[in-house]
């Protein structure tokens, strides 16, 4: 049955049976199909603003935006990043809501990524235009974004100017025309060559216990064989959990819960559900986690610390508090390598 055939009924009730599905992180298709629901709601409830429903209309807005911003690359499987979706749905979001800055720099990330170096500098501008407008600071750039997206539109301008001066030499005209005088395309070299060293440079961020550092690809890659160290890897397609060079899929969920536990949490600093309020629970609800949504999901996280050959219990539960509560005991050292413009649900 087709999702408009469904009533908006039929929709919510589909919604929280998703919404459940979710919690396990282990079904492929469940972000698809929550923001299907979100969609059809959504359309359902504009063609009929006198509907009971009409006063909930902003609210299904604000969670389908969240949901394909947040997890539009995982549209296929849990455990793999898919750059064709992830700007299919980046660009449904900006048609549902124009002022969202995050979503534009992805966007130009992605086109500059492809050499589209036209559609990348519209939507760097875009995404810096509307930053500075400060209307919606749930998707505002960080500051490193703000300063790569300036670079990367900067980058932009220089290719698209260089390509029109090498097109410029091969025309083939039928009339003699005036060079212009002292023309000099070579410092548009320099400053693409600059930008882009300091782009590679940057690119990543190596973060342990200590602090953390500005790295390059291949300094990152450099340190996935430590010995008796949990690394956390964001880089590639795949969240990967490795320790001594045994590799563990994460889900986008399970990366980012890891990732809290590693660096917020100790026996004196324990998380709870509240600490991870934004992990679990639907966007802008004001509701309650239930306790069994936040300790199965570190069951499950802590089988995947098992299947990586961490045998020792490094997620240890916190006695003598009022609430279910945990902490990483900082057994091993940990590593967390990751894109320096990245952004995590849990840090927003």
């Amino acid at each position: 049955m087709l999702l408009r055939n469904h009533s908006i009924e039929e929709l919510l009730d589909l919604e929280e049976a998703l919404l459940l599905a979710k919690e396990s992180e282990e079904q492929d298709g469940t972000f698809s199909k929550l923001i299907s629901v979100y969609e059809a709601l959504y359309r359902k409830i504009s063609d009929d603003r006198k509907s009971e429903y009409s006063y909930s209309l902003e609210g299904i807005k604000k969670r389908l935006i969240s949901h394909l911003v947040k997890y539009g690359t995982y549209l296929k499987t849990v455990y793999q990043k898919d750059d064709r979706a992830a700007e299919s749905c980046l660009k449904k979001a900006v048609r549902y809501e124009r002022n969202l800055p995050i979503v534009y720099y992805r966007l130009g990330f992605l086109d500059y990524k492809m050499k589209r170096y036209a559609s990348a500098l519209r939507h760097f501008q875009a995404a810096i235009e509307y930053q500075q407008q400060k209307e919606n600071s749930k998707y505002e750039m960080t500051d490193q974004q703000l300063y790569n997206c300036h670079l990367y539109l900067a980058n932009c301008g220089l290719f698209i100017a260089t390509k029109a001066q090498e097109d410029l030499n091969t025309l083939e005209l039928n009339m003699n025309m005036v060079e212009v005088p002292n023309y000099e395309l070579s410092p548009f070299f320099d400053f693409i060559k600059g930008n882009d060293e300091y782009l590679e440079r940057h690119a990543f961020q190596m973060v342990t216990s200590s602090g953390r550092q500005f790295a390059s690809k291949e300094q990152c890659e450099s340190k996935l064989a430590s010995r008796n160290t949990i690394i956390l890897d964001f880089i590639g397609r795949e969240h990967l959990l490795i320790f001594n060079e045994r590799e563990c899929r994460l889900t986008k969920n399970q990366a980012e819960l890891l990732r809290y536990f590693l660096i917020n949490s100790s026996n004196e600093q324990p998380v709870t559900k509240h600490h991870v309020y934004d992990l679990f629970s639907r966007s802008d609800d004001n509701g309650e986690i239930p306790t069994n949504t936040f300790t199965q999901n570190v069951i499950r996280l802590r089988a995947k610390l098992t299947q990586a050959n961490i045998d020792f219990p490094v997620i240890e539960n916190k006695a003598g508090v009022n609430e279910t509560a945990y902490f990483y005991n900082h057994f091993f050292p940990f590593l967390i390598m990751h894109r320096s413009d990245e952004t995590f649900v849990l840090d927003q």
